[in-house]
This record gives C-alpha cells, structure tokens and sequence, in this order.
C-alpha cells in the first residue's frame, strides 16, 4: 500500500498497521518522508515519548488511519512531555540509503528487520553501506561490540534507528 497518492502528507501523525492478521496492533507515528519504496517514520511510543525513526518498506504496510482520538493522545503527551525527535537531514530521494547515513554521521545504533521478521536480527553501527550490501559493527545487549555483519540490501525490510532501545545500548557502549 503505497501513500503516494497524497491522502497523507508529510508531517501526518498516522496509526500504522503491519500485521494483516492482528488490526489491533499498530505503531503511532509521524511520516517524516517517502520514496518510492519506503515511509521514513518518527515513532512516538504509547507513552507519547520519542521512539527514534522507523524506514519501513510500503509493501509491509496494511493499512493506516488519521486523526484518530489515540492519535490525538500521544500527540498531546508528545507535546506536553516536551518530546522532539532528531531533525532528519538525510537524503529524502533515497531513504534507504539516506537513513543510513545519517545514522553513520551521528553516531546512532539502528536496528535491521529481515524479510517477513518482525524481531529485529541485527544491531549496531553502520560501517558501510551501498545499494547492495551494509555493513554493520554489532553491539550485542550490555553494550559491547560483537564483530561485524555484512547484509544483503534486498532482504532488509525495516530499520529503527535511533529508538529507545538503541540508544539504551549506546549509552552502554559509551560509558563502559
């Protein structure tokens, strides 16, 4: 399902649906930008905190609603709990390729989804990336750097960059 068709602009606060068998479980989140293959999110928890960036793959995308009043409740608990997301100054033409960069140049911890996985496979830093492979240093759950993993662009489905988790594991990496 593609947003192309501008039902929703860029700065929408949407419910994302992902799983077309459970339409009671979504995640809330503000669309920053779109390519023709992906919707670059800022995820907003229940609890109306920041939850990073979330490059998500429009054909993993079932549905989405607008203007919800659960919508209008993270947004006020966004706005009342003072939460701001990072500016994304990535590029918007290739978001895939952009995110990571992004995540590279600031330091952040993403997190990769494979094919239909819905548990992330890898964490870590970026170390490189091009249209075919990205190379990651992973950092395993206390912190620690664990190798490096090397994937294959065409199996990545998702990225959260930048999330509560990770940024629980850069700061444990940070302050070993």
């Amino acid at each position: 399902m593609a947003l192309k068709n501008k039902t929703v602009q860029t700065d929408t606060w949407l419910e994302i649906y992902t799983d077309d068998s459970d339409f009671e479980s979504f995640s809330v989140a503000k669309l920053i930008a779109e390519d023709d293959d992906y919707y670059l999110l800022a995820n907003v928890t229940p609890g109306g905190n920041s939850d990073g960036f979330y490059l998500l793959k429009h054909t993993n995308v079932n549905g989405w609603q607008t203007e919800t009043n659960y919508i209008k409740k993270i947004k006020k608990l966004y706005s009342l709990k003072q939460q701001e997301h990072l500016k994304y100054d990535g590029d918007k033409d290739n978001l895939f390729l952009g995110l990571l960069e992004f995540a590279k140049q600031k330091r952040l911890i993403v997190s990769i989804v494979m094919l239909d996985s819905d548990v992330y496979a890898v964490q870590g830093f970026v170390k490189e990336s091009d249209e075919d492979f990205l190379k990651i240093t992973n950092i395993d759950t206390f912190g620690n750097e664990d190798g490096e993993t090397i994937l294959r662009v065409e199996e990545i489905t998702a990225i959260a960059c930048d999330d509560e988790n990770g940024s629980d594991l850069k700061l444990l990496h940070s302050n070993k």
